[in-house]
């Protein structure tokens, strides 16, 4: 997922949810017609089957009554192994994260989990205090945050004295509102992304502003 001239909605996916489940064989079409209105569901094919849980579940395909397939569903709570997601996944924004650039998770639950998250950030040499605030890099026209969802993430040769963890929130306030921002979740490590903070701003204004209707609502019913 990269951002894109156009800002994709809070309920939006990186790319149509259709393609996100394994291609249709023609096994699958010889089960659907021996199969009509039944769900087919599609497992990590890395995982124990011995052992099958609800998050190991990618979703599903509905067979119609013609050999073929009338609707799909995908697992927002999904969790790949390692093995099948390339790379080890050791908090739930990494989670989170992987899943929205593989299509499961909509923007609106990447901002609310980037909220929620805990993250680290890199001093420079020459402000092991923090004295400055962000450290935002100048690259261009922009001003960079790189920022890290795991110690595993971070360069092998970071001093361990200038890290510095950060809440998601601030992030989001503090530094997403001033112009020309980036934020490069992850640099050179997977997953990661890099994401206008504009954009990330934005979201989480109609994030916060959703919620608010929802607490209204819910407490008018009450």
């Amino acid at each position: 997922m990269e951002s894109t001239s156009r800002r994709p909605e809070l309920f939006e996916y990186p790319y149509p949810r259709s393609l996100v489940l394994p291609e249709i064989q023609d096994k699958d079409h010889a089960w659907a017609r021996a199969n009509p209105e039944t769900w087919m569901y599609y497992v990590d094919p890395k995982v124990d089957k011995s052992a099958l849980q609800h998050a190991n579940v990618m979703g599903g395909r509905l067979a119609d009554d013609k050999g073929g397939f009338a609707d799909y569903w995908l697992n927002p709570e999904f969790v790949p192994t390692p093995e099948y997601a390339g790379v080890e996944l050791t908090t739930e924004f990494e989670q989170v994260l992987w899943r929205t650039n593989s299509g499961f998770n909509n923007i609106g639950n990447l901002i609310e989990a980037f909220s929620r998250s805990r993250l680290t950030v890199v001093l420079p040499v020459d402000d092991p205090e923090g004295l400055r605030g962000w450290p935002l890099r100048r690259e261009g026209d922009s001003w960079w945050l790189d920022v890290y969802t795991s110690a595993g993430k971070l360069p092998r040769d970071v001093n361990p004295w200038l890290r510095r963890e950060v809440s998601g929130t601030d992030v989001l306030e503090q530094v997403c509102p001033v112009e020309q921002t980036k934020v490069n979740i992850n640099p050179d490590s997977e997953p990661g992304v890099t994401l206008f903070g504009e954009d990330l701003a934005h979201w989480w204004a109609e994030w916060r502003e959703a919620e608010r209707r929802y607490r209204a609502e819910q407490s008018g019913e009450q």
